[in-house]
């Protein structure tokens, strides 16, 4: 059975938190696992995990979490890198795993030499055309991965793709292959301009309208009031010693004001969803559940109890 109810709701859950002064703290396989259960106390759609050098491995850190959770979503990182076939194998297994529940966020990768020489050509013609070519190959790895899915058969059929994306050459790339795009407006005007080019690029990609689920990222620092949380926002930026600035929104103050936001930008700015940045974990992320969703639920924006069992069912996606 699918749900809908109002908008779609998710975290990250990556280190300390988004906040680069985020007290650093031992988070052990176990530690993560704890994590995702709270967020499924709080009926979110998913969690995502990233991975990279000094970090557990993402898919991993869920196929622990799979074995504690029910109903929860788990979108690890996968670079769009290696055998196609090995990448969707290992999705496949955490689906398996977590009985239907399983994600992934591809990534555009590149060599270190290849990602050096890209950054001394950025916002050139030949910039412009590497960039392109380094997406055109992730969508080839894509649409090879995928297909490898119906050779390895996963509970919800092919489990779910969520993509960030910050400009033109992303964005075509989640329409073309995407369930879900991440995307990083800094206002509503922002979020409208982003959501109405997705769509556009959806239909020439050829792709059904709602195919694509718009989440807009943001990064959280929440208090029980405005004065709390802007205190502990100038606490974390003097610990770092400059602004707390990001590709995504950043926003300060109480949850009350924090479900203002995503109700304007879910009403006004046409978000189907949001991924929420916890500034420091595991402090902003009990603060989502305990105070955000609450007062979602009382207006009606977000669900009171999981009414599916997959991912692409919290997500209401067709079944693939």
């Amino acid at each position: 059975m699918s749900e809908h109810q109002g908008f779609h709701l998710s975290v990250v859950l990556n280190g300390a938190g988004s906040h680069p002064a985020a007290p650093s703290r031992p988070f052990t396989p176990d530690a993560y696992a704890r994590l995702v259960r709270g967020a499924e106390a709080g009926l979110l759609d998913f969690v995502t995990v990233e991975d990279g050098p000094g970090r557990l491995d993402s898919a991993l850190l869920l196929a622990l979490a799979a074995h504690v959770t029910e109903r929860i979503g788990l979108v690890p990182l996968g670079p769009t890198t290696g055998d196609p076939a090995a990448w969707a194998t290992r999705i496949a297994t955490l689906d398996h795993l977590s009985a239907g529940r399983a994600g992934v966020r591809p990534r555009a990768t590149t060599s270190n030499p290849e990602h050096a020489q890209l950054l001394t050509v950025l916002g050139t013609p030949e910039g412009d055309r590497r960039v392109a070519e380094l997406f055109a190959r992730a969508g080839a790895f894509l649409t090879e991965a995928t297909a490898a899915w119906d050779s390895v058969p996963s509970p919800q059929g092919r489990p779910p793709l969520a993509l960030l994306a910050h400009a033109t050459v992303p964005y075509r790339l989640a329409a073309a292959h995407g369930d879900v795009v991440f995307v990083t407006p800094q206002d509503t005007a922002g979020l409208v301009a982003v959501r109405k080019e997705v769509e556009s690029l959806r239909e020439e990609a050829g792709r059904a309208p709602g195919a694509v689920r718009v989440f807009a990222d943001v990064n959280v620092v929440l208090g029980d009031s405005q004065e709390a949380a802007d205190a502990r926002l100038a606490g974390l930026e003097e610990a770092a010693g400059e602004p707390f600035t990001s590709d995504a929104a950043v926003f300060a103050g109480a949850p009350e004001g924090l479900a203002d936001l995503l109700q304007e930008w879910f009403l006004d700015g046409g978000a189907d969803g949001f991924r929420l940045r916890p500034a420091v974990l595991p402090d902003d992320l009990d603060a989502i559940v305990a105070g955000l969703v609450p007062v979602l639920q009382r207006r009606g924006l977000f669900r009171t109890g999981y009414t599916a069992r997959t991912l692409r069912g919290h997500l209401a996606l067709a079944a693939v």
